[in-house]
């Protein structure tokens, strides 16, 4: 561990911004770079990295580190870029469950369906409802979305997820109207 590093890691377990700053400045590109060799996205690398140092901001009065700042860092974005990747793997799994069960709906012989899908849309939280709507009704990528409501694709992808969460927790209780 360089004296710099050291110190600053002092400086930032006592509250010092400034420390944080300048910790987040000499080491963010290089993680996301390292991040993105798991991830395989720079987006996501750079999530990734971002939401590391708002956790060790966050738990900074806990912060013990036995090894040098560096391989502090890159040792934790490591770990937590293969956490994203547990996580990617899950809801990808997951997304395709339920697109395969809507995929499925029958829409000929159930003209409530509709009815019941629009209401299940509405209750979405109106950010979601918006992101949903803009990628399944007007087709667009998620990073399309993601441009033109200017936020990041992983939120356009988290939204995603939360959609369809929701509406599945929705129609259930309708499943033998709506599927085959």
């Amino acid at each position: 561990m360089t004296r710099t590093d050291k110190k600053l890691i002092i400086q930032i377990k006592k509250g010092e911004e400034r420390a944080f700053d300048i910790l987040f400045r000499k080491y963010y590109a290089p993680l996301s770079r390292f991040a993105k060799m798991f991830t395989k996205d720079e987006e996501n690398a750079d999530e990734v990295v971002q939401a590391f140092f708002v956790k060790l901001w966050e738990q900074k009065a806990k912060l013990k580190i036995t090894s040098s700042v560096k391989s502090y860092l890159y040792t934790s974005v490591r770990n937590a870029s293969l956490n994203f990747l547990k996580k990617e793997k899950t809801r990808n799994i997951y997304e395709e469950k339920v697109e395969i069960e809507t995929n499925e709906i029958t829409y000929t012989e159930n003209n409530n369906f509709v009815e019941i899908y629009e209401k299940a849309v509405n209750k979405l939280p109106e950010r979601t409802k918006e992101v949903f709507i803009l990628s399944k009704n007007e087709g667009l990528t998620y990073n399309e979305i993601a441009e033109y409501l200017q936020i990041t694709a992983k939120t356009v992808e988290n939204n995603m997820g939360i959609a369809f969460r929701k509406l599945r927790e929705y129609l259930l209780p309708y499943k033998d109207l709506i599927y085959k």
